[in-house]
């Protein structure tokens, strides 16, 4: 199989950290895009979507979305789902679809932000976006405290999230937000006590 990524991609990041947890990496070929817009980078090159991740099964079909990777990687591997079971199978998919929702508000407002000049930003949406963070953080917050330190898909996916607003503090002003310090701390224990999201985490 063929994963296409970023390194710096919280979605990217959330596939390779299933990958480590189920110890595949010894059967995927990773790709990294080396820019989103470059026609060169593989992900645009041989993707048909050209958008990142994207796996490539052995007998060439392609799966897409990140949280239909990483559920597909999960099912291949030897250790125990991330994805639980009964009840907590769905808290932990209400959490990690949390994560994702917070990550699709902030990463559309990046790419203007990159790499149009300010005086042609949206502020209007741009201020829409920050306080639907600032509404969501303390959601996250609370559904956390569900599972402490456990690592299950939303655990992950909530670090994957956090992390992202904090790496990219200069388009999303993640430490504005009064929970951040508290979502930080639990991020940095959760990166500490589990190596595939410490090896994962882009710096």
């Amino acid at each position: 199989m063929k994963l296409w990524y970023s390194e710096t991609s919280p979605y990217a990041r959330k596939v390779r950290a299933v990958i480590a947890y189920q110890q595949l990496d010894g059967q995927i070929e990773f790709l990294e895009a080396t820019s989103g817009l470059d026609k060169n980078s593989p992900h645009n090159r041989d993707n048909p979507l050209g958008r990142i991740p994207a796996l490539q099964l052995n007998n060439g079909e392609w799966l897409y979305n990140s949280s239909l990777i990483a559920q597909y990687l999960d099912s291949l591997g030897r250790q125990p789902s991330l994805y639980l079971a009964g009840e907590a199978h769905w808290q932990a998919l209400q959490l990690h679809y949390l994560a994702d929702g917070i990550l699709e508000n902030e990463i559309a407002v990046i790419p203007e932000k990159r790499l149009r000049p300010q005086n042609e930003w949206w502020l209007a949406c741009h201020q829409q976006i920050f306080e639907r963070t600032a509404a969501s953080l303390p959601a996250l917050y609370q559904a956390i405290q569900r599972f402490e330190r456990e690592l299950n898909i939303g655990t992950l996916n909530a670090v994957c999230a956090i992390d992202f607003l904090r790496l990219r503090e200069k388009f999303t002003q993640a430490s504005r937000h009064p929970l951040i310090l508290e979502l930080s701390q639990w991020s940095d224990e959760m990166n500490a006590k589990y190596p595939c999201l410490q090896q994962t985490r882009a710096q």
